[in-house]
């Protein structure tokens, strides 16, 4: 499944195939060993091993996703297995076109895999199903045609959802992450009934992600159309209205200055040069044992930088990239100020009512300072 996501602190570096990072979340040994430990099967590492070669299947998927994004020209930050399944981070959003060949390459290497398989399955009877154990390989053989199927579900964020959206588009539909999402949801709440009326709460579960999910989906979709128009320099607080620390304050001096401000963080200065910022947080939580060290011991160095001229929606992407809610703005490469998250959601929020609220000539619309 391609998104445009950040790396879970939670998640442990295998490794890299083609340059691209290969990660699996925590959660995923806590997967393994319940189902070890709670296994029917008489073979206990047979089943753990049958868990494995299904999260191979899942990694391999990914990879396809990834390689035919390498070929429409998206790179893939990393590829995380999760224990519902596997995420590959991709850093921009694709053509329509591309965005139905990268979600279809998914569920193909699936099938590939199901395909490869085929000459050495040897399934059962339906009379003998009940009685008969399926082997380990019939049994990834199903399972990759049920991920195959499963991920081809019209529902957004699933790959079938995408090649939806997808089509949609390249129909020429207007806003088609809207329609798309519209559907994903009406196909969950159907999942959600099935799920309570078989009795099946893994599959309402199942139903409520992708619920949200899609939801999520739709979100970014708006906020991307309305950031379109603008420039970081819309939004960015100059470094003037800016109250700012010393590089050389103590942490107990520091929250003294944050217990009389509004402000949420500070830049933290060396003279003229900018040497990070102390988040009001940061200072709370270390007041009491750390009063007489040096703010710089808590700073946040690693910010990402954006030019003021910066496209508002290339700016949130990169934001979600950097996984950071605070970028330092420059002009010609000079500090001019910082686009703090919060800011930029209340002035897209901003930007949505007067979209879709009556004008009011008795109003007057301003950017929030």
């Amino acid at each position: 499944m391609p998104v445009q996501n950040q790396r879970s602190k939670w998640s442990l570096e295998l490794g890299s195939i083609a340059n691209i990072p290969i990660r699996i979340h925590t959660t995923f040994f806590l997967l393994l060993a319940w189902l070890v430990l709670m296994t029917d099967s008489p073979s206990p590492m047979l089943e753990g091993l049958f868990v494995v070669s299904v999260f191979v299947c899942v990694l391999l998927h990914e990879l396809g996703h990834a390689i035919m994004g390498k070929w429409w020209g998206v790179q893939t930050k990393n590829i995380t297995l999760y224990p519902f399944g596997g995420i590959a981070a991709i850093t921009s959003q694709p053509s329509p076109k591309g965005e139905l060949f990268i979600a279809i390459s998914g569920p193909l290497v699936n099938i590939l895999i199901a395909a490869l398989l085929y000459p050495w399955v040897n399934l059962p009877s339906a009379e003998s199903i009940s009685t008969t154990p399926i082997s380990f390989v019939a049994r990834l053989f199903l399972t990759n045609i049920g991920l195959a199927l499963f991920n081809l579900l019209p529902a957004l964020p699933m790959d079938g959802g995408r090649v939806l959206r997808a089509l949609l588009s390249l129909l020429k539909v207007r806003r088609p992450t809207f329609f798309a999402a519209r559907i994903s949801q009406g196909i969950c709440i159907l999942l959600g009934l099935a799920g309570l009326y078989l009795d099946q709460p893994m599959l309402f579960v199942i139903a409520f992600i992708i619920f949200f999910g899609a939801m999520q989906e739709h979100v970014r979709a708006e906020t991307s159309s309305l950031a379109i128009a603008f420039t970081v320099s819309d939004v960015f607080v100059p470094k003037e209205r800016l109250e700012t620390m010393s590089h050389g304050t103590t942490i107990s001096k520091g929250l003294r200055t944050a217990l009389t401000s509004l402000q949420p963080l500070y830049p933290v200065m060396n003279g003229d040069e900018l040497m990070g910022v102390v988040f009001r947080e940061d200072l709370l939580e270390h007041a009491a044992t750390r009063a007489d060290d040096y703010i710089g011991e808590i700073l946040t160095r690693s910010l990402p930088r954006l030019e003021a001229s910066l496209s508002l929606a290339d700016a949130i992407s990169k934001l979600e990239e950097e996984n950071s809610n605070v970028a330092v703005v420059t002009r010609g490469g000079q500090y001019v100020g910082l686009l703090v998250a919060d800011r930029l959601a209340d002035f897209l929020l901003l930007q949505e009512l007067r979209q879709n609220l009556p004008k009011d000539d008795d109003i007057e619309w301003s950017t929030p300072q």
